[in-house]
């Protein structure tokens, strides 16, 4: 999957629909709304087709061999990144919004999260290992709960697919398609929680370049999500994303990471007083 728009008047928009087309033609998830699964019912897999395909955990295993090796991954504890957040509505070329992001997380699973919006707004997520909270602005701090507690315990664990062993209830590839933006495996994995999604591993250098999903929106209602991982760099022998879109509806967001410092010392993490332990057992092994 390519890191940069393969045409020069292709749009944003039009280059995400692309790589949505990939997946929601071809694989048929199990909770997931693809389109395919509407118009017709998965065909059985012969056998010899299946043995076609590389298994899910070879899948993972290279991208971490691509990333830098599970012990150059392993002997980083924490992690700062700082960028730029832009949010994009439509086809616009411009984003509508643009704020700055910084990120420390530490192992096994703690991890802040900061957006400001210059002049408007800013938020702050955290997870310290048993609750997460949010805070808007200047307001009171509010613990994150549902889906959204779920999904943000689930991304504080610092090794994630390196340790796909214990991040994933199961894995599974589904299926490789070849298009426009390269040849891709996908990857059907199912979450503790239940929650199933499409991760996309390229063919051509073995990293995790995108994941397919869907998520409670605004009104409570799912929809469905693209997102890719691009521009792998190397810090500390170990490569990590700098550009990171996801696509939802008509609107792209934007992660733009400028500074990467692995082994930094984590922000100490002081929870609010209106903040309990959260019941997390039903999103780890």
């Amino acid at each position: 999957m390519a890191g940069t728009l393969k045409h020069p008047g292709e749009t944003l928009m039009q280059y995400w629909r692309t790589i949505g087309r990939v997946v929601l033609t071809s694989v048929a998830l199990g909770g997931l709304p693809a389109a395919a699964q509407d118009e017709a019912p998965e065909q059985p897999e012969t056998q010899e087709a299946a043995q076609e395909l590389p298994s899910a955990e070879s899948l993972f295993d290279r991208h971490i061999e691509a990333i830098g090796g599970k012990e150059a991954v392993f002997a980083i504890k924490s992690r700062k990144l700082t960028g730029r957040v832009k949010i994009y509505a439509g086809s616009a070329e411009k984003p509508q919004v643009t704020g700055i992001l910084r990120l420390h997380a530490e192992a096994p699973n703690k991890i802040i999260q900061e957006i400001v919006i210059v002049g408007s707004s800013s938020q702050k997520r955290v997870f310290d290992g048993t609750a997460g909270w949010l805070i808007m602005n200047q307001d009171a701090p509010v613990a994150m709960m549902g889906e959204e507690l779920e999904r943000f315990a689930v991304a504080s664990r610092f090794y994630a697919e390196a340790d796909y062993e214990n991040h994933f209830k199961s894995i599974e590839t589904d299926d490789k398609q070849v298009s426009e933006v390269g040849s891709v495996y996908m990857v059907r994995v199912e979450h503790f929680s239940g929650r199933v999604e499409a991760y996309l591993f390229s063919e051509e250098t073995g990293f995790l370049v995108g994941i397919v999903g869907q998520r409670a929106g605004a009104d409570g209602q799912p929809v469905q999500f693209q997102r890719t991982y691009e521009e792998y760099t190397e810090f500390d022998g170990v490569k990590t994303t700098l550009l990171i879109r996801e696509a939802t509806g008509s609107q792209i967001i934007e992660l733009v990471f400028s500074s990467v410092e692995n082994n930094v010392p984590m922000p100490e993490i002081e929870r609010p007083a209106n903040i309990q332990d959260a019941d997390i057992s039903g999103f780890q092994k």
